[in-house]
């Protein structure tokens, strides 16, 4: 796997009946945020933790190596108006398997936050994670 093609699309899908999804203290050791489509115009970790989701609305964030040869390493924490979710950790190393987990998370507790799709070798890809709350 070449560093060159790191990169994930993490599509966080607010399916709660009420409360806002709030991205918080957003991490890269390596890598960059950036828009949509364009690897070249960088978003800080700032703004990345200032997104917001309302009810049965969507956030994307993007990341990816920022140069060749280099990984990919990252991760968010998710907030219910300020009720603390879970923290998504991922990596997708320059060489290696690739891995995203879900830690911080209550066993039993209000909320589910599933996520599915990624790829364990090659770039991440798009992880879809749902987000519900027991009501």
């Amino acid at each position: 796997m070449s560093g060159k093609d790191s990169s994930v699309v993490i599509h966080i899908k607010n399916t709660m009946m009420g409360g806002l999804l709030e991205i918080k203290n957003a991490e890269l050791k390596e890598g960059k945020f950036h828009e949509d489509g364009n690897k070249d115009v960088e978003i800080s970790a700032a703004d990345i933790s200032k997104k917001v989701a309302a009810p049965h609305t969507a956030i994307d964030i993007y990341a990816s190596a920022s140069s060749a040869g280099k990984g990919l390493e990252g991760s968010i924490e998710l907030y219910d108006s300020g009720t603390k979710i879970c923290k998504f950790i991922w990596k997708d190393p320059a060489s290696g398997d690739n891995d995203f987990q879900v830690s911080d998370f209550q066993l039993g507790g209000p909320y589910l936050a599933i996520p599915q799709g990624w790829n364990r070798s090659g770039s991440l890809g798009r992880v879809t994670v749902d987000v519900m709350k027991r009501e």
